[in-house]
């Protein structure tokens, strides 16, 4: 039997085994630190090193524990200024200790030994890095940063490497892969699993664990059915790992929470099949245990290695911008024995349920309010207020405290910083697009999948905007998607984690900079919700027909002929599926090529893609927009009040909240009724009135039934009581749209002003529009030749008031005029004439 050598490490201090004598004086890299060093006998002291570490360790925790006393005995931490008087003293004791013991487990971590490496640490305003799949983040930073030594190979001797003290795997490439992502989270220590480390979690609780420890584990085996399909995904082979990738994510989520083990915070699990991880937030001690439901599943289609690396997260801080924060819950279910007592007894059930939910929550949770709590048993919503804005996760603690009697859904209703009037600052803000989450999902193409695309950054945005950031002002979100940017304006200034809690929003996609481009007071706003706003006139240059296309260079007879016959349908094509558009607006002029129509709003940079990409619209504008003009609009002449009645027949739960069905009718009237004036709806359900607002010109008893229709199927029982017409004593345009400033609603109708007798006279005239390509001046004049009592000497034009003026020798004729205008291209004319004085020596 040979005879075996005991080597220590002078580096880390691993110790391993050497078959024989014959390794002495070698050079050989340690199989944990990889740092190479020559092998020497072992001295007689280190027989004796491990009591003297174990007496140190006892030391070590004495020392602690005198420090915790000291801790107890010091006075409070001051409280927040404008906070109210009283809030430290209701607060749970061993809730405003829980930084202190975040901070002795990190003490105790680096004095246990084997585990010095885990920290925990504080500075960011979330704990949730997860959802920026800091897996995968981990293995291509570290790539990127200095490599692991190479392991040096002994000269003429093998070696039988048995590790003592760690429970890493042995020495190889495994192990270096393992070390590369150890070595890349920049001074937030990372170390695999040990029981030790186990031992030295005992200061933190469960969830104060999962909350502080990310858990990457190294996927050692996938499903061969997945492996094949990767493989055979030649041509998008990233966009088929991505899918499987989150779909097998999705099934080891709902394993785990099947499993109930007690840390997992649930919706946590990421994977990187590229990479061969898979990560996740718990507790460190529940590794195996996690391991081991993965591993065990059969619908899992991957298995992981049972020792993970554990990553130490940032912790929570409080914002520091002095606020406290209502959070609205949906009660997902209620514990059986309550739901008896609360339906025998409502008033004194509801009672009791809220004083055991603020004692659980103000025992569990620091930054809970105590008697802050407020429960609507009837909506099944659970309110509460907390000191700094909520983590991600928020609901997944709630749900584990142990005898907890309600389940609440992961996405709170809504989230609102509370705000005193000196903290109101209205504040428009730029922010600079990024990139998407899914990138592969937004192709921005010119083609019927562009305004989709366009409508799913717009409906992704207006999420966070509405439900997780407060104090947005309605109706100010802009996309400029040719600039890439996003512009909205808050009631206050911006925090410096606006753009991070926009970014994590579960259903938006668009990736915001970091710190937004520009903020400054509120500019004009862009747009007037569901009112005529801008005049937009482009000229059609392509008209497809069925799989034909026609170009109007090549056969403008044959364009001209498709555009006439679709005018009269042409509205119904932009209804509904061009955004802002105002119904019944747009007029076609078949022989200039040109359409032109109202917008709610300034015309968008890309107008043209989004007019392009209408369905049914089978014509292609230019992208250079011809003309944009204002319109005059009376909203008191031009809408008209129309009255209902209802009754909710909705039944227990959240869909009768009030806010709720507000918010839903308010999307059915916008999405369902063209000429419905948004945010005009009231809704009183305490005297079940109904009163909106709607532009004239529609039919009424179709805008009558496509209420009570709608209404009906969110269990709304509406009755029709009145309509009031407009009240204004202005003049309104008989479809409800916009008039073109200084000229007809028409785009092509010329229209004569005040006009003088005789045939001495200065006309003037004002022209909204030239779609000419010519010169304004040679066309003007063009326009005036053949006429003999025009005296051309007196021509003029003024390109910036936009007027032509010429005196005349003769009577005047008008409608000659105006069609040699219109055919020189000029629209929306408006003539005007003043008599003058007749020369001497003319005939009387």
């Amino acid at each position: 039997m040979s005879e075996t050598t005991v080597i220590e490490c002078p580096n880390c201090g691993a110790t391993f085994k050497a078959k024989s004598k014959a390794a002495l004086g070698k050079k050989v890299a340690c199989p944990k630190c990889q740092v190479p060093f020559v092998i020497s006998a072992p001295s007689s002291s280190s027989k004796s090193k491990k009591p003297q570490q174990a007496a140190a360790q006892q030391d070590a925790w004495d020392d602690l524990w005198d420090e915790e006393d000291d801790l107890e005995a010091s006075p409070p931490p001051r409280e927040k200024a404008n906070r109210p008087r009283g809030r430290s003293a209701k607060r749970n004791p061993s809730s405003g200790d829980s930084l202190k013991w975040i901070g002795l487990a990190a003490i105790v971590v680096i004095v246990g030994g084997g585990i010095g490496l885990i920290a925990l640490s504080s500075g960011s305003s979330s704990s949730q890095k997860s959802t920026d799949n800091l897996a995968s983040k981990l293995m291509t930073k570290g790539q990127s940063e200095e490599k692991t030594p190479e392991k040096a190979e002994p000269d003429n001797a093998v070696m039988d490497v048995v590790q003592v003290n760690t429970a890493e795997p042995k020495a190889g490439a495994e192990q270096k892969d393992q070390a590369v992502i150890a070595s890349t989270t920049s001074e937030k220590p990372v170390a695999p699993m040990s029981e030790k480390e186990t031992l030295d979690q005992r200061s933190l609780t469960p969830a104060q664990a999962a909350e502080a420890h990310l858990l990457v584990y190294r996927i050692v085996k996938v499903d061969a059915g997945v492996t094949s399909s990767l493989s055979k995904a030649t041509r998008n082979q990233k966009l088929a790992s991505d899918m499987f990738s989150r779909g097998i994510a999705n099934t080891v989520d709902q394993e785990l929470q099947q499993a109930k083990i007690p840390s997992y915070l649930s919706g946590t699990t990421q994977i990187d099949l590229e990479k061969k991880l898979l990560s996740l937030q718990a507790d460190p001690q529940s590794a195996k245990q996690v391991a081991d439901s993965i591993n065990k599943s059969v619908a899992i289609k991957v298995q992981v290695a049972d020792t993970p690396e554990v990553v130490a997260l940032e912790q929570p801080v409080d914002e520091g911008d002095e606020l406290d924060y209502k959070i609205d819950f949906e009660i997902k279910q209620l514990e059986e024995s309550f739901s008896k007592q609360i339906t025998a007894n409502p008033t004194a059930g509801a009672s009791v349920l809220a004083q055991l939910l603020n004692h659980h929550l103000s025992q569990a949770i620091p930054e809970y309010i105590p008697e802050t709590l407020k429960l609507d048993l009837e909506s099944r919503k659970m309110t509460v207020h907390l000191t700094r804005y909520p983590e991600m996760f928020l609901y997944s603690r709630i749900n584990k405290i142990p005898s907890i009697p309600v389940n609440v859904i992961p996405i709170p209703y809504t989230i609102r910083e509370l705000r005193t009037p000196d903290q109101l600052k209205p504040t428009q803000v730029i922010f600079k697009i990024e990139g998407f989450k899914h990138d592969h999902t937004y192709r921005f193409e010119e083609g019927h999948s562009y305004n989709f695309d366009r409508g799913r950054v717009y409906s992704g945005l207006m999420f966070p905007l509405t439900n997780v950031i407060t104090g947005y002002i309605s109706d100010s979100l802009d996309v400029n998607f040719v600039e890439k940017t996003v512009t909205f304006q808050l009631d206050h200034e911006p925090g410096r984690n606006l753009s991070k809690r926009i970014n994590e929003s579960v259903f938006n996609d668009t990736l915001l900079s970091d710190q937004p481009l520009k903020t400054g007071p509120p500019e004009t706003p862009f747009r007037t919700p569901g009112r005529p706003n801008k005049l937009v006139v482009m000229r059609i240059n392509e008209a497809r027909e069925f799989s034909k296309s026609i170009f109007s260079d090549l056969n403008p007879d044959e364009v001209k002929r498709l555009l006439a016959k679709e005018a009269s349908r042409m509205n119904s094509y932009f209804n509904g599926d061009l955004s802002g558009f105002i119904a019944d607006s747009l007029e076609v002029d078949p022989q200039q090529l040109l359409i032109a129509f109202q917008l709610d709003r300034t015309p968008p940079a890309d107008l043209s893609k989004m007019v392009n990409s209408l369905f049914f619209f089978h014509f292609r504008v230019a992208d250079e927009i011809v003309a944009v003009h204002d319109v005059q609009y009376d909203p008191e002449s031009s809408e008209k009040s129309m009255s209902f009645r209802f009754v909710n027949h909705n039944a227990i739960g959240p869909h009768i909240d009030r806010d709720y069905i507000r918010g839903k009718t308010e999307g059915v009237l916008r999405y369902m009724l063209h000429r419905y004036v948004p945010n005009s709806l009231q809704m009183d359900f305490d005297q079940g009135t109904f009163d909106i607002k709607m532009r004239i010109g529609g039919n009424e008893q179709s805008e009558i039934q496509t209420i009570l229709e709608w209404q009906g199927k969110n269990k709304i029982d509406m009755t029709y009581v009145k309509t009031v017409p407009p009240q204004g004593k202005g003049k309104a345009h008989p479809l409800g749209i916009g008039m073109v400033t200084e000229s007809g609603a028409g785009m092509a109708v010329g229209s004569s002003g005040k006009l003088a007798t005789g045939k001495y006279l200065k006309v003037t005239i004002q022209y909204g529009l030239y779609a000419g390509k010519l010169n304004i001046v040679r066309s003007a004049r063009s326009a005036l030749d053949g006429f003999s009592w025009v005296d051309l000497k007196t021509f003029q034009v003024d390109e910036a008031k936009k007027e032509i003026t010429f005196e005349t020798t003769g009577e005047m004729n008008v409608p000659a005029l105006d069609r040699l205008l219109k055919r020189q291209k000029f629209y929306q004319c408006v003539i005007n004439s003043e008599a003058l004085p007749e020369p001497e020596g003319s005939e009387k």
